[in-house]
């Protein structure tokens, strides 16, 4: 029978599991105390929060979410932290990256993006997209280049009217005196 603790932490767990945007499990053995608090500190400012938790509690949780964890279910044992992203999915991604790359730790185990679970090499993928916003500018310059390229066909051909005006102007002008 679980205890009233554990039914707590699994609720709070499911909590964050639904707000989250995205989430990456980590295995994170082998950090000490100054990483962790370092990795938590880079990611906080991104968004993000470091939820350590029993892999059973944490695949209750998960399962009473609504994820069919079967085919994943190996990935939850050892040492597992589960990072949530409750703004941008990317961005904790890249602050994670970076700081493995220093650190050399913690390993990425797996990640749920957009209610599907991808593995570590599509986790570290997506953390070299670049942000949300960048994309969003990218697909709106897109969108405008025909536009603008339009504008300048007719305004090119307005200026070319007024130098043959011109031209006219100068050629009667100069006929006249």
């Amino acid at each position: 029978m679980p205890n009233q603790k554990n039914k707590e932490q699994v609720f709070a767990l499911k909590d964050k599991i639904s707000k989250a945007k995205s989430i990456v499990f980590t295995d994170y053995k082998g950090l000490n105390s100054n990483q962790a608090n370092e990795l938590r500190r880079k990611l906080s400012e991104e968004g993000s929060e470091i939820e350590i938790a029993k892999n059973t509690l944490l695949k209750i949780a998960l399962k009473e979410s609504g994820y069919e964890i079967k085919e994943v279910e190996k990935t939850f044992e050892g040492s597992t932290a589960a990072i949530l992203s409750y703004s941008d999915p990317i961005s904790p991604l890249k602050k994670l990256f970076e700081f493995i790359k220093t650190a050399g730790l913690p390993k990425v185990k797996l990640g749920i993006f957009d209610g599907g679970f991808l593995p570590e090499s599509d986790v570290e993928t997506l953390s070299k997209l670049p942000s949300k916003e960048v994309l969003v500018s990218k697909l709106l310059s897109t969108f405008n280049s025909p536009i603008f390229g339009f504008v300048n066909v007719l305004s090119g051909t307005k200026r070319k009217f007024v130098y043959a005006l011109n031209e006219i102007t100068k050629k009667k002008g100069g006929a006249a005196s």
